[in-house]
């Protein structure tokens, strides 16, 4: 009986590896973003100009 609990124990622990979760993704998204900006110092320049122009588009006007 106990060697049953054991097996079953492994059979739920192999499946639960497979695949690769969200945060896994997420963390190689975000360590491939910064090999881009440190090989490709032009690339940084053009982001950080994205992102202001995005952030100066969303500003809200004074007094609404």
């Amino acid at each position: 009986m106990e060697r049953l609990k054991q097996l079953n124990l492994l059979r739920l622990l192999r499946k639960k590896e497979k695949g690769v979760t969200t945060v896994e993704y997420a963390i190689m998204l975000v360590l491939v973003g910064l090999a881009v900006l440190l090989l490709a110092p032009s690339v940084q320049e053009e982001v950080k100009a994205v992102f202001t122009a995005l952030v100066n588009n969303l500003k809200v006007p004074a007094g609404t």
